[in-house]
Protein backbone atom coordinates (compact mmCIF):
# COMPACT_ATOMS: atom_id res chain seq x y z
CA UNK A 1 0.00 0.00 0.00
CA UNK A 2 1.16 3.52 -0.85
CA UNK A 3 0.27 6.61 1.15
CA UNK A 4 -0.18 10.25 0.20
CA UNK A 5 -1.73 13.58 1.10
CA UNK A 6 -4.48 15.60 -0.58
CA UNK A 7 -4.72 19.35 -0.23
CA UNK A 8 -8.18 20.75 -0.85
CA UNK A 9 -8.18 23.05 2.17
CA UNK A 10 -10.74 25.59 3.35
CA UNK A 11 -9.34 29.05 4.06
CA UNK A 12 -10.22 31.06 7.19
CA UNK A 13 -8.69 34.57 7.49
CA UNK A 14 -8.72 34.54 11.30
CA UNK A 15 -6.92 31.20 11.39
CA UNK A 16 -4.30 31.72 8.70
CA UNK A 17 -3.83 35.52 8.82
CA UNK A 18 -2.27 35.64 5.34
CA UNK A 19 -1.95 33.62 2.14
CA UNK A 20 1.77 33.30 2.82
CA UNK A 21 1.08 31.65 6.16
CA UNK A 22 -1.62 29.44 4.61
CA UNK A 23 0.65 28.11 1.87
CA UNK A 24 3.67 28.05 4.15
CA UNK A 25 2.06 25.60 6.56
CA UNK A 26 1.19 23.28 3.70
CA UNK A 27 4.74 23.44 2.39
CA UNK A 28 6.15 22.48 5.79
CA UNK A 29 3.73 19.57 6.07
CA UNK A 30 4.64 18.28 2.62
CA UNK A 31 8.37 18.50 3.26
CA UNK A 32 7.86 16.63 6.53
CA UNK A 33 5.71 14.01 4.77
CA UNK A 34 8.53 13.38 2.30
CA UNK A 35 10.97 12.88 5.19
CA UNK A 36 8.52 10.43 6.78
CA UNK A 37 8.22 8.29 3.66
CA UNK A 38 4.87 9.32 2.17
CA UNK A 39 4.68 8.53 -1.55
CA UNK A 40 2.82 11.49 -2.99
CA UNK A 41 0.87 14.68 -2.52
CA UNK A 42 -2.12 15.85 -4.57
CA UNK A 43 -3.56 19.34 -5.07
CA UNK A 44 -7.15 20.26 -5.96
CA UNK A 45 -8.17 22.88 -8.51
CA UNK A 46 -11.06 25.22 -7.63
CA UNK A 47 -11.96 28.84 -8.30
CA UNK A 48 -14.91 29.70 -6.07
CA UNK A 49 -15.76 29.16 -2.44
CA UNK A 50 -12.42 30.17 -0.90
CA UNK A 51 -10.63 26.87 -0.94
CA UNK A 52 -8.12 24.71 -2.82
CA UNK A 53 -5.82 26.10 -5.56
CA UNK A 54 -6.67 28.25 -8.60
CA UNK A 55 -3.48 26.92 -10.23
CA UNK A 56 -2.22 23.60 -8.84
CA UNK A 57 0.82 23.45 -11.16
CA UNK A 58 2.12 26.76 -9.77
CA UNK A 59 2.09 25.49 -6.19
CA UNK A 60 3.27 22.03 -7.22
CA UNK A 61 6.23 23.56 -9.08
CA UNK A 62 7.22 25.37 -5.88
CA UNK A 63 6.92 22.10 -3.97
CA UNK A 64 9.07 20.39 -6.60
CA UNK A 65 11.91 22.77 -5.87
CA UNK A 66 11.82 22.03 -2.13
CA UNK A 67 11.50 18.25 -2.35
CA UNK A 68 13.41 15.46 -4.05
CA UNK A 69 11.35 12.28 -4.01
CA UNK A 70 7.66 12.74 -3.22
CA UNK A 71 5.37 12.56 -6.25
CA UNK A 72 3.20 15.55 -7.17
CA UNK A 73 -0.37 15.00 -8.27
CA UNK A 74 -3.61 16.79 -8.96
CA UNK A 75 -6.82 15.85 -7.25
CA UNK A 76 -8.13 16.93 -9.67
CA UNK A 77 -7.43 19.08 -12.73
CA UNK A 78 -10.78 20.38 -14.04
CA UNK A 79 -10.38 19.58 -17.73
CA UNK A 80 -13.61 21.16 -19.07
CA UNK A 81 -12.68 24.59 -17.67
CA UNK A 82 -9.39 25.11 -19.55
CA UNK A 83 -7.96 24.88 -23.02
CA UNK A 84 -6.49 21.35 -23.24
CA UNK A 85 -3.32 22.43 -25.06
CA UNK A 86 -2.56 24.87 -22.28
CA UNK A 87 -3.30 22.18 -19.68
CA UNK A 88 -1.03 19.72 -21.47
CA UNK A 89 1.85 22.18 -21.68
CA UNK A 90 1.56 23.40 -18.07
CA UNK A 91 1.56 19.91 -16.61
CA UNK A 92 4.30 18.70 -18.96
CA UNK A 93 6.35 21.61 -17.63
CA UNK A 94 5.63 20.46 -14.08
CA UNK A 95 6.75 16.94 -14.98
CA UNK A 96 9.99 18.37 -16.40
CA UNK A 97 10.68 20.66 -13.42
CA UNK A 98 9.99 17.84 -10.96
CA UNK A 99 12.16 15.39 -12.95
CA UNK A 100 9.27 13.07 -13.73
CA UNK A 101 7.19 13.14 -10.56
CA UNK A 102 3.76 14.11 -11.93
CA UNK A 103 0.60 12.09 -11.25
CA UNK A 104 -2.13 13.61 -13.39
CA UNK A 105 -5.55 13.50 -11.74
CA UNK A 106 -8.50 14.60 -13.87
CA UNK A 107 -12.17 15.33 -13.34
CA UNK A 108 -15.14 17.45 -14.39
CA UNK A 109 -15.70 19.37 -11.16
CA UNK A 110 -18.53 19.42 -8.62
CA UNK A 111 -19.50 23.12 -8.49
CA UNK A 112 -21.92 24.68 -10.95
CA UNK A 113 -20.67 28.15 -9.97
CA UNK A 114 -17.32 27.36 -11.62
CA UNK A 115 -19.02 26.54 -14.91
CA UNK A 116 -20.89 29.84 -14.70
CA UNK A 117 -17.64 31.69 -13.93
CA UNK A 118 -16.05 30.38 -17.14
CA UNK A 119 -19.33 30.65 -19.08
CA UNK A 120 -19.35 26.95 -19.96
CA UNK A 121 -22.59 25.02 -20.25
CA UNK A 122 -22.71 22.31 -17.58
CA UNK A 123 -24.45 20.04 -20.12
CA UNK A 124 -21.17 20.00 -22.07
CA UNK A 125 -19.08 18.76 -19.15
CA UNK A 126 -18.84 15.10 -20.15
CA UNK A 127 -18.11 15.86 -23.80
CA UNK A 128 -15.50 18.50 -22.99
CA UNK A 129 -13.89 16.24 -20.41
CA UNK A 130 -13.49 13.35 -22.83
CA UNK A 131 -12.29 15.49 -25.74
CA UNK A 132 -9.82 17.41 -23.56
CA UNK A 133 -8.05 14.23 -22.52
CA UNK A 134 -7.71 13.14 -26.17
CA UNK A 135 -6.06 16.47 -27.01
CA UNK A 136 -3.75 16.26 -23.98
CA UNK A 137 -2.58 12.77 -24.88
CA UNK A 138 -1.82 13.91 -28.41
CA UNK A 139 0.09 16.91 -27.07
CA UNK A 140 2.17 14.64 -24.84
CA UNK A 141 2.92 11.95 -27.39
CA UNK A 142 2.84 13.51 -30.89
CA UNK A 143 5.09 16.13 -32.54
CA UNK A 144 1.99 18.14 -33.48
CA UNK A 145 -1.60 18.27 -32.26
CA UNK A 146 -4.39 18.18 -34.84
CA UNK A 147 -7.83 17.58 -33.45
CA UNK A 148 -11.33 18.15 -34.77
CA UNK A 149 -13.94 17.68 -32.07
CA UNK A 150 -17.28 19.12 -31.10
CA UNK A 151 -15.78 21.40 -28.47
CA UNK A 152 -12.09 21.68 -29.33
CA UNK A 153 -10.41 22.29 -32.66
CA UNK A 154 -6.62 22.27 -32.82
CA UNK A 155 -4.73 22.62 -36.09
CA UNK A 156 -1.08 21.60 -36.22
CA UNK A 157 0.10 22.94 -32.85
CA UNK A 158 3.55 21.85 -31.69
CA UNK A 159 2.93 21.48 -27.96
CA UNK A 160 6.03 21.90 -25.81
CA UNK A 161 7.51 20.68 -23.58
CA UNK A 162 6.85 16.96 -23.55
CA UNK A 163 6.65 15.12 -20.22
CA UNK A 164 9.70 13.37 -18.85
CA UNK A 165 7.66 10.23 -18.12
CA UNK A 166 6.93 8.12 -21.17
CA UNK A 167 4.66 7.70 -22.88
CA UNK A 168 3.06 10.10 -20.39
CA UNK A 169 2.53 10.48 -16.61
CA UNK A 170 0.12 8.16 -14.76
CA UNK A 171 -3.47 9.37 -15.14
CA UNK A 172 -6.02 9.18 -12.34
CA UNK A 173 -9.69 9.78 -13.11
CA UNK A 174 -12.18 11.01 -10.53
CA UNK A 175 -14.79 8.35 -9.84
CA UNK A 176 -16.94 10.00 -7.23
CA UNK A 177 -20.66 9.85 -7.90
CA UNK A 178 -21.72 9.29 -11.50
CA UNK A 179 -21.75 5.64 -12.66
CA UNK A 180 -20.63 6.74 -16.13
CA UNK A 181 -17.40 8.06 -14.60
CA UNK A 182 -16.53 4.60 -13.29
CA UNK A 183 -17.35 2.96 -16.62
CA UNK A 184 -15.41 5.49 -18.69
CA UNK A 185 -12.32 5.27 -16.44
CA UNK A 186 -12.38 1.48 -16.82
CA UNK A 187 -12.76 1.66 -20.58
CA UNK A 188 -9.76 3.99 -20.81
CA UNK A 189 -7.66 1.93 -18.41
CA UNK A 190 -7.15 4.83 -16.01
CA UNK A 191 -6.50 4.58 -12.28
CA UNK A 192 -9.69 5.43 -10.33
CA UNK A 193 -9.67 8.24 -7.77
CA UNK A 194 -12.40 7.51 -5.21
CA UNK A 195 -14.02 9.49 -2.38
CA UNK A 196 -14.89 6.67 0.05
CA UNK A 197 -15.28 9.19 2.89
CA UNK A 198 -18.65 10.06 1.33
CA UNK A 199 -19.97 6.47 1.37
CA UNK A 200 -21.10 5.34 4.85
CA UNK A 201 -22.73 2.38 3.11
CA UNK A 202 -19.74 0.64 1.58
CA UNK A 203 -21.91 -1.45 -0.71
CA UNK A 204 -22.95 1.66 -2.66
CA UNK A 205 -19.35 2.34 -3.64
CA UNK A 206 -18.59 -1.35 -4.18
CA UNK A 207 -21.44 -1.52 -6.69
CA UNK A 208 -20.01 1.42 -8.63
CA UNK A 209 -16.51 -0.04 -8.49
CA UNK A 210 -17.85 -3.21 -10.05
CA UNK A 211 -18.78 -1.09 -13.07
CA UNK A 212 -15.14 0.03 -13.28
CA UNK A 213 -13.72 -3.51 -13.01
CA UNK A 214 -16.16 -4.84 -15.58
CA UNK A 215 -15.37 -2.07 -18.08
CA UNK A 216 -11.63 -2.43 -17.44
CA UNK A 217 -11.72 -6.17 -18.12
CA UNK A 218 -13.96 -5.82 -21.17
CA UNK A 219 -11.55 -3.28 -22.66
CA UNK A 220 -8.64 -5.70 -22.23
CA UNK A 221 -6.73 -3.79 -19.54
CA UNK A 222 -4.68 -5.48 -16.81
CA UNK A 223 -6.48 -5.01 -13.49
CA UNK A 224 -3.36 -5.91 -11.50
CA UNK A 225 -1.49 -2.87 -12.82
CA UNK A 226 -4.14 -0.37 -11.65
CA UNK A 227 -3.87 1.40 -8.31
CA UNK A 228 -7.08 2.23 -6.44
CA UNK A 229 -6.78 5.61 -4.78
CA UNK A 230 -9.17 6.79 -2.06
CA UNK A 231 -9.51 10.06 -0.17
CA UNK A 232 -9.95 10.19 3.62
CA UNK A 233 -9.52 12.70 6.44
CA UNK A 234 -6.78 11.72 8.89
CA UNK A 235 -5.87 12.45 12.48
CA UNK A 236 -3.89 9.99 14.60
CA UNK A 237 -3.58 10.40 18.37
CA UNK A 238 -2.67 8.42 21.46
CA UNK A 239 -6.32 7.60 22.21
CA UNK A 240 -9.56 7.48 20.27
CA UNK A 241 -11.15 10.02 22.61
CA UNK A 242 -8.29 12.46 22.11
CA UNK A 243 -8.50 12.06 18.34
CA UNK A 244 -12.25 12.59 18.18
CA UNK A 245 -12.24 15.55 20.56
CA UNK A 246 -10.05 17.58 18.23
CA UNK A 247 -10.89 16.08 14.85
CA UNK A 248 -14.66 16.23 15.29
CA UNK A 249 -14.57 20.01 15.78
CA UNK A 250 -12.54 20.67 12.65
CA UNK A 251 -14.14 17.99 10.50
CA UNK A 252 -17.61 19.30 11.35
CA UNK A 253 -16.47 22.76 10.29
CA UNK A 254 -15.04 21.37 7.07
CA UNK A 255 -18.10 19.22 6.34
CA UNK A 256 -20.37 22.26 6.82
CA UNK A 257 -18.14 24.35 4.57
CA UNK A 258 -17.99 21.59 1.96
CA UNK A 259 -21.74 20.95 1.78
CA UNK A 260 -22.60 24.66 1.68
CA UNK A 261 -20.46 25.39 -1.38
CA UNK A 262 -23.29 24.86 -3.85
CA UNK A 263 -26.43 25.77 -1.94
CA UNK A 264 -27.07 28.91 -4.00
CA UNK A 265 -26.83 27.27 -7.43
CA UNK A 266 -28.08 23.78 -8.29
CA UNK A 267 -27.06 21.48 -11.14
CA UNK A 268 -29.71 21.06 -13.82
CA UNK A 269 -28.18 19.01 -16.66
CA UNK A 270 -28.29 15.27 -17.25
CA UNK A 271 -24.48 15.22 -16.96
CA UNK A 272 -24.95 15.83 -13.21
CA UNK A 273 -28.23 14.01 -12.56
CA UNK A 274 -26.62 11.76 -9.94
CA UNK A 275 -25.67 14.81 -7.87
CA UNK A 276 -29.34 15.49 -7.01
CA UNK A 277 -28.75 19.21 -7.48
CA UNK A 278 -25.42 19.54 -5.67
CA UNK A 279 -23.11 18.48 -2.84
CA UNK A 280 -25.41 19.83 -0.12
CA UNK A 281 -28.26 17.62 -1.28
CA UNK A 282 -26.08 14.61 -2.04
CA UNK A 283 -23.97 14.51 1.13
CA UNK A 284 -25.54 17.08 3.44
CA UNK A 285 -27.71 14.66 5.39
CA UNK A 286 -24.77 12.53 6.61
CA UNK A 287 -23.81 13.18 10.23
CA UNK A 288 -20.44 12.79 11.92
CA UNK A 289 -21.77 9.65 13.58
CA UNK A 290 -22.86 8.25 10.22
CA UNK A 291 -19.41 8.77 8.77
CA UNK A 292 -17.62 7.42 11.84
CA UNK A 293 -19.77 4.30 11.99
CA UNK A 294 -19.23 3.76 8.28
CA UNK A 295 -15.41 3.89 8.66
CA UNK A 296 -15.39 6.99 6.44
CA UNK A 297 -12.99 8.99 8.61
CA UNK A 298 -9.55 7.84 9.77
CA UNK A 299 -9.49 9.34 13.28
CA UNK A 300 -8.12 7.51 16.31
CA UNK A 301 -5.24 5.43 17.58
CA UNK A 302 -2.82 3.80 15.15
CA UNK A 303 -4.64 0.50 15.71
CA UNK A 304 -8.03 1.99 14.88
CA UNK A 305 -6.70 3.78 11.79
CA UNK A 306 -5.04 0.60 10.55
CA UNK A 307 -8.27 -1.38 10.99
CA UNK A 308 -10.19 1.11 8.89
CA UNK A 309 -7.60 1.05 6.15
CA UNK A 310 -7.64 -2.74 6.11
CA UNK A 311 -11.40 -2.70 5.69
CA UNK A 312 -11.05 -0.24 2.79
CA UNK A 313 -8.50 -2.54 1.19
CA UNK A 314 -10.85 -5.49 1.58
CA UNK A 315 -14.01 -3.71 0.43
CA UNK A 316 -12.67 -1.44 -2.29
CA UNK A 317 -9.32 -2.95 -3.26
CA UNK A 318 -7.73 0.26 -1.97
CA UNK A 319 -4.00 0.42 -2.68
CA UNK A 320 -3.31 4.15 -2.32
CA UNK A 321 -5.08 6.11 0.43
CA UNK A 322 -4.45 9.85 0.36
CA UNK A 323 -5.34 12.00 3.33
CA UNK A 324 -6.69 15.46 3.98
CA UNK A 325 -4.83 16.60 7.08
CA UNK A 326 -5.52 20.35 7.35
CA UNK A 327 -9.32 20.38 7.07
CA UNK A 328 -11.42 22.96 8.95
CA UNK A 329 -8.44 25.08 9.97
CA UNK A 330 -6.72 22.15 11.72
CA UNK A 331 -3.82 23.17 14.01
CA UNK A 332 -0.51 22.92 12.19
CA UNK A 333 1.40 21.40 15.12
CA UNK A 334 -1.22 18.68 15.55
CA UNK A 335 -1.07 17.88 11.84
CA UNK A 336 2.69 17.44 12.03
CA UNK A 337 2.40 15.17 15.09
CA UNK A 338 -0.32 13.12 13.42
CA UNK A 339 1.80 12.61 10.30
CA UNK A 340 4.69 11.38 12.43
CA UNK A 341 2.53 8.93 14.37
CA UNK A 342 0.93 7.63 11.19
CA UNK A 343 4.32 7.11 9.52
CA UNK A 344 5.88 5.45 12.53
CA UNK A 345 2.98 3.29 13.75
CA UNK A 346 0.56 2.73 10.87
CA UNK A 347 2.55 2.62 7.65
CA UNK A 348 4.84 -0.25 8.76
CA UNK A 349 1.76 -2.46 9.19
CA UNK A 350 1.18 -2.34 5.42
CA UNK A 351 4.69 -3.05 4.16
Amino acid sequence: MKFGLLYIPDYYPDRYKSASHYYGEMMEQIQHAEELGFNGVFFAEHYVGGYAFPSPPVFAAAVAQRTKRIRLGTGVTLLPLSNPVRTAEEYAMLDVLSEGRLDFGIGRGVLKAEYELFEIDEAESQGRFHEALEVILQAWTQPNVSYEGKYYKVRGVAALPKPVQTPYPPIWSACAVTPESFIWAGQKGLHPMLVPFAYPKHQDLKDKLNLYWSALKKAGHDANSRDILGVYHLYVAASDDEAHTLARKHFTQYWRFFTELDQKIAWQSADYKEYKGGLSKLFGSATYEDLDQGDCIIFGTPERCARRLRRAADDFGLTYPIFEVNFGGFPHKETMKSLEMFAQEVMPRFE
